[in-house]
């Protein structure tokens, strides 16, 4: 029932952004033909961030040691493997796939259930994909951008991979054994974590420029268009990617 549940949204969002797709396509960048809804969201966003998400990352980096910190971000990236390895098959690309498969196997038994990134003191990194570099790599094109509430910066084909990302995640029989408050904790510490890594980036994007919408933007196309899904070599930060 959930999975027909999921699909039924995931459909919904491609009819929804179809025109925007179709419009897009023939567009230069940045193409953004909602802007005056985008903007509303950033507000909502930077709001969000301001009195909620930047204090609390504060606290959390000050106050929880990195003894407890980097494991929980290492057991969520862990689940995020499987995930990885679907989509690289999917992209053709074999390579990448075994690397994701190695480093689930190596981190989730050394590295106690993915405790421990084992993988990458061996030099093995992870190589961060998804259903939006899967969608890209059958040629399909981004479209608009869009900003989503709460996950920030996205465009309308990025928004079906999330969807698609969160339906077809094959973690969820891994995951399934465990409590429901565990995994939103982790996955909220997980948010915490990465706004506290990265607070100097994310503070001069979203408080030290003169137009944080349209530098969060820029952003988000710049990486979009560095990011070459049959370069090996091509690691483009993305401030925004919750892996």
């Amino acid at each position: 029932m959930r999975l027909i549940l999921c699909a039924l949204v995931s459909l919904a969002a491609v009819i929804l952004n179809s025109a925007i797709f179709a419009q897009g396509f023939f567009e230069q960048e940045p193409y953004d033909p909602i802007e005056s809804i985008n903007r509303t969201t950033h507000e909502f966003n930077k709001g969000l961030d301001r009195y909620a998400i930047r204090p609390t990352s504060k606290i959390y980096g000050a106050y929880v040691p990195e003894l407890i910190r980097i494991p929980i971000s290492n057991f969520r990236g862990n689940l995020n493997e499987p995930k990885r390895f679907i989509n690289h098959i999917f992209q053709r690309d074999f390579g990448s796939a075994g690397t994701d498969l190695s480093r689930f196997i190596i981190n989730s038994t050394l590295g106690i259930g993915g405790l421990i990134d084992v993988a990458s003191m061996w030099n093995i990194y992870p190589r961060n994909t998804g259903f939006d570099e899967t969608f890209r790599s059958f040629n399909i094109p981004q479209g608009a951008y869009v900003e989503l509430p709460l996950f920030g910066p996205n465009s309308a084909r990025g928004s079906f991979g999330l969807i698609t990302d969160y339906v077809l995640n094959p973690s969820k029989p891994i995951t399934a054994g465990i409590d429901g408050v565990v995994m939103l904790g982790v996955e909220v510490a997980n948010v915490f974590q990465r706004r506290y890594e990265f607070a100097p980036m994310i503070d001069a994007t979203l408080y030290n420029s003169t137009d944080s919408y349209s530098a969060a933007r820029n952003i988000f196309l710049q990486t979009k268009n560095e990011f070459d899904i049959d370069d090996d070599e091509s690691d483009v930060f993305d401030p925004y990617n919750d892996e």
